[in-house]
């Protein structure tokens, strides 16, 4: 018998309104399972960035709920923040601290937050510096890097809180055309050793490749979820087959 994977977020008839009249998100439900890769496309404006930024609180959602990991997510609760520890959470801009050397922006949260020695976290740092191809840069500065290896550290900053989520809000739409490919392979190397993803993204090739559900937003609602080979070759709904087509998908 086929056991279910634990799912690690759920999302109850989530809303979220700007000043009263924006309805970004209309009543939108959700769940994640633990090794799932699930990415979210749509049309700008399509509520995709608040719903990935309202999984960790980043925005508040004007009604409805958020489970992660069976804690029901409270921003007056005094342990949310522990809670987003576990959400990794990787942005459009890079974020990196400009002052701080690679080394350092990686560091610098497991030594406050985990109460990680220095010699552990810069272990961490090498083996995720490792993982992401970018250990010769240790000691740079991110004004030294490119745009593909600034991302590339934010993913392993990300990773050095060791989330049981990352959440991706479309991390190669600040990139040139030739820096996206680089960022992508980190991403499908955590899709490959099981890692819980959330990504919001305009890149379908990969969506359709590393995906084991698609969900298509449009006007704050999900209009459409399911496997990628069945959205991306026989959607169903007459507003996903536009946005595809206007993509060149379909």
């Amino acid at each position: 018998m086929q056991t279910v994977a634990k799912t690690m977020i759920t999302v109850n008839d989530l809303t979220k309104t700007f000043n009263d009249d924006i309805h970004a998100l209309s009543g939108v439900n959700l769940s994640v399972h633990k090794g799932e890769v699930v990415t979210i496309i749509g049309p700008s404006g399509s509520g995709k960035s608040t719903l990935l930024r309202c999984l960790n609180l980043m925005e508040i959602p004007t009604s409805g709920k958020v489970i992660f990991d069976g804690h029901t997510l409270d921003i007056k609760d005094k342990t949310i923040n522990k809670l987003r520890e576990k959400m990794g959470m990787v942005f459009q801009s890079f974020n990196l601290f400009p002052h701080l050397s690679v080394l350092e922006n990686i560091t610098l949260s497991p030594k406050i937050v985990l109460k990680m020695s220095e010699e552990n976290a810069n272990e961490l740092a090498k083996d995720l510096l490792k993982k992401v191809g970018l250990s010769e840069k240790i000691d740079t500065y991110p004004n030294q890097l490119s745009g593909g290896q600034k991302q590339r550290v934010a993913i392993a900053r990300a990773l050095a809180m060791s989330p049981d989520v990352m959440l991706f809000d479309e991390p190669t739409s600040a990139l040139d055309p030739e820096m996206v490919g680089e960022v992508l392979q980190v991403m499908r190397d955590l899709a490959n050793q099981g890692m819980t993803m959330v990504i919001v993204t305009h890149e379908m090739s990969f969506a359709k490749d590393v995906s084991d559900r698609v969900i298509f937003m449009a006007e704050g609602l999900i209009v459409e979820e399911g496997r990628p080979e069945d959205i991306f070759s026989t959607p169903k709904e007459e507003r996903t087959k536009t946005f595809l087509k206007r993509v060149n998908v379909i």
